[in-house]
Formats: C-alpha cells, sequence, structure tokens
C-alpha cells in the first residue's frame, strides 16, 4: 500500500533510522544519496549482487539472529501494526 511521506510523519514515523524509523526512507532533501552509483566500488575490484542475492541474503542473516530480537531503529511489530491500522482506517 503506497503511503506519501506526510502521512508517515503524520504518525510520528521517522525517516532513516533510529527508534520509529522506516529504514531506507530518506527526507527530500537527502535524495542525492540515491543518485550515487557503484561505480567506484567496482573500479576497487568489487561485484554487484543479483537482488535476489542480496534479498537471500540479508533474508538469512535475519533469520540467524532472531527475527524478533530488539532493535534499536524501526518500528516495533506493535507499531507498525498501530500505523498501518491508521493509514488504512
Amino acid at each position: 500500500m503506497p503511503v506519501d511521506d506526510a502521512a508517515l510523519l503524520a504518525h510520528d514515523v521517522r525517516h532513516w533510522a533510529g527508534p520509529r524509523s522506516l529504514p531506507l526512507w530518506l527526507p527530500p532533501e537527502a535524495s542525492a544519496l540515491v543518485r550515487r552509483d557503484g561505480s567506484a566500488y567496482c573500479a576497487a575490484g568489487g561485484h554487484e549482487r543479483t537482488l535476489a542475492e542480496t534479498v537471500g541474503r540479508a533474508l538469512a542473516d535475519e533469520v540467524a539472529r532472531g527475527a524478533d530480537r530488539p532493535r534499536r531503529s524501526g518500528l516495533t511489530p506493535a507499531e507498525e501494526r498501530t500505523v498501518l491500522a491508521a493509514l488504512t482506517g
């Protein structure tokens, strides 16, 4: 369900990191971060992973660490349910 920035901010959801945040959600003034490319990384010998590999590795790490562990950033499951309920009426 797409939701605009104003709606999330109105429900005290925050950008980027920290309590009640959405990781990788950047404020408009930080949009230059998404315009960077990986050319310097590749020139230094790095290689790009496929989306499937990236998602698979992230999921494996999440499972290994314990998906229900306490977090310093993000919405708790209860906070997420509350925000979603408020946004969907």
